[in-house]
């Protein structure tokens, strides 16, 4: 290796941004492409990728797309006939790869090869008997892999180096069995090797190796041209070298690292990919929360259905994060997020912008990362060519500008349940008249239990009274005025009659059968608790 005592060259200037064709301002844009530079120019990686993913109400895959940095560092300057990063350049997505891996679990599921509550030694024989002491004969399950929730010992950064890993060693390994930090299915331990055993899984029941299940179900279907298991298969001209990070500060802290071929652990963390490919692989999975009878929620049913891919993306797994700074009383406030893994993603819900499903990838040499609002379906990928180099803190803070100063992000709204509009019309012909004839044929039979007829008028009229109103303010308001706070609860503000008065809210819902009933009527000033 040459000494590093040569003065390094300037990171190569990046591809401009590409257009967004109006959806994103140019200004907010910049400051996302300025977040990706910074990478570089800071030495945080060697070079990075990224691409904003077009959402539910889009056509395109990517919105827009940038690029920073080199493919490959030599003492902190591009390497002989090395490229800048592209928005094209190719790089390991690391475990990124397990929502691959998931999908194929769910398709042999849905075609009734397997089952998630299987045990893993009916598919991997050697896995029985995996652990001992306090877990020893707790069956370990498919879903228990899926979900993070086997107890399995935590193997960043071991697992990372064990891709080329034989069938026949891996064998081996598991017959010798396996450490727990938990009891399976009790809590989150996140493991690579739970994924290389489900690779195993789909290695059986398919008949066929996972690296070709994948390739032929989802990579070719896809149109995923250059995302590819083997560094073999790959463009070499667009492909990013990995890059170690050395103990220094410059650019000649980035280290070329070499490739580790295919295998067993390439289940977990084995794929090569671009940008574009990603943004492809993250808009068929967020189809799947599209708003029905949009293109979008019914494209690809035939690969895997919309109910599978929900599925993957549900929280089945909550992952217990560090609380809050404690208050003056020495209390924490409680938790910033509410987070977990599904089947093969992580499932995060954050203050201000809703459900993101994400999935990271750190490996020798790369750190990736891409992520979807729920709602909206725009995403963030982010692919960089040094271990662990921030994609994951670059991509989510693109994502909160979008959030911020874009309305890509848009929360959406539950629409009401057409029964639910009936049974507004009818609550609020109640609230104006306390008819006993509408509550004789919409209330449910609980609502008199809970509170009898007399007592509801009186709380009614307290209510109307503490915001300074009359009940003719009522009469203008229709069903349609109301907030669907889910499909079957609709909720009406009226502002209270002065800026001394608080503002009545009126709350509704239906029972649970199909032509449901009134289960609840509220009235009450918004900053009094409900009374259901």
């Amino acid at each position: 290796m040459p000494a590093h005592d040569a003065a390094p060259q300037s990171p190569t200037p990046a591809p401009t941004a590409a257009q967004s064709g109006g959806a994103i301002p140019a200004d907010v844009l910049a400051r996302i492409e300025e977040l990706f530079e910074g990478a570089v120019t800071e030495n945080r990686t060697a070079g990075i990728a990224w691409a904003i993913v077009g959402g539910h109400a889009h056509e395109q895959d990517v919105l827009a797309a940038g690029a920073a940095g080199d493919q490959e560092l030599r003492d902190g300057s591009p390497a002989p006939g090395s490229r800048p990063v592209s928005v094209d350049s190719i790089s390991r997505i690391a475990s990124m790869t397990k929502s691959f891996t998931a999908a194929s679990l769910l398709r042999l599921r849905d075609e009734g090869r397997l089952r998630l509550d299987d045990r893993i030694e009916e598919h991997v024989p050697e896995a029985a008997d995996l652990l001992d002491g306090d877990a020893a004969g707790i069956p370990i399950t498919l879903r228990d892999l899926l979900t993070m929730s086997a107890g399995l010992v935590t193997d960043n950064p071991w697992g990372d180096r064990q891709e080329a890993m034989t069938r026949e060693d891996f064998a081996a390994m598991l017959r010798g069995g396996l450490g727990h930090n938990s009891r399976p299915g009790t809590g989150f331990e996140y493991s690579n090797t739970g994924y290389a055993m489900l690779g195993r899984v789909v290695d059986e029941v398919s008949g066929t190796s996972f690296m070709q299940d994948i390739t032929e179900h989802w990579l070719r279907p896809l149109g995923m041209a250059d995302t590819v298991f083997s560094v073999e298969e790959t463009d070499r001209e667009r492909l990013a070298i990995g890059h170690r990070n050395a103990d220094r500060d410059d650019r000649t802290r980035f280290e070329p690292v070499p490739f580790s071929g295919p295998g067993v652990y390439g289940a977990m963390a084995g794929l090569f990919s671009t940008c574009a490919d990603i943004a492809r692989w993250t808009r068929f999975l967020a189809a799947a929360d599209a708003p029905v009878g949009t293109p979008a929620a019914s494209a690809h049913e035939d690969l895997l259905s919309s109910a599978s891919r929900r599925e993957m993306q549900q929280l089945h797994r909550v992952q217990i994060g560090a609380e809050l700074p404690a208050g003056e009383d020495g209390a924490s406030p409680g938790f910033g997020s509410i987070r977990g893994y599904g089947y093969g993603l992580f499932v995060e819900r954050l203050p201000g912008i809703g459900d993101v499903i994400s999935h990271g990838g750190g490996y020798p040499g790369y750190g990736s990362f891409m992520c979807w609002h729920r709602d909206s379906g725009v995403g963030i990928v982010a692919l960089a060519n040094a271990k662990y180099a921030p994609a994951s803190v670059l991509a989510m803070q693109a994502l909160q500008i979008l959030a911020a100063e874009t309305d890509l992000l848009a929360a959406r709204r539950p629409a009401p349940a057409p029964r639910a509009l009936e049974a507004a019309e009818a609550a609020l012909a109640w609230i104006r008249e306390a008819d006993d004839a509408v509550a004789d044929a919409w209330f449910a039979d609980n609502m008199d239990l809970d509170v009898p007829r007399a007592e509801r008028v009186r709380r009614r009229d307290a209510a109307v009274e503490a915001a300074g109103l009359g009940l003719d303010a009522l009469g203008d308001l229709t069903a349609g005025d109301a907030l669907a706070v889910s499909p079957a609860h609709l909720q009406w503000r009226v502002d209270g009659a002065s800026a001394e008065h608080p503002a009545l809210r009126i709350d509704m819902i239906i029972d649970p059968r199909r032509a449901g009933l009134i289960q609840a009527i509220d009235l009450a000033v918004s900053d009094a608790p409900r009374n259901y």
